[in-house]
């Protein structure tokens, strides 16, 4: 139908041009998000397993109070992760 000659074609210099030219974008790694994701659940986690420490459940090895252990790994894992890969380590 169209020869693709009209000025909003896909194949133009300008067509992905969005806002100012000198406009900085910057990406952000999903190891950022990751560790985001590690740290809420370990914060989460870690707060549980403070509120069950006086009343342990009646589970098998109650007493090693794991979720404490797990929840200060994630909150260890996600800072870690989220200082590495943090978005704003090379602006300058």
């Amino acid at each position: 139908m169209g020869n693709g000659s009209a000025g909003n074609s896909c194949n133009s210099p300008d067509y992905f041009l969005v806002g100012e030219m000198s406009e900085k974008h910057h990406i952000i790694p999903v190891w950022f998000f990751v560790g985001v994701l590690l740290l809420i659940y370990g914060v989460i986690i870690f707060i549980t397993g403070l509120a069950e420490w006086s009343h342990p459940p009646d589970t098998v090895l109650a007493e090693l109070h794991a979720p404490v252990c797990w929840g200060g790994l994630l909150i260890a894992l996600g800072s870690i992760y989220c200082l590495v890969f943090r978005p704003d380590k090379s602006a300058g």
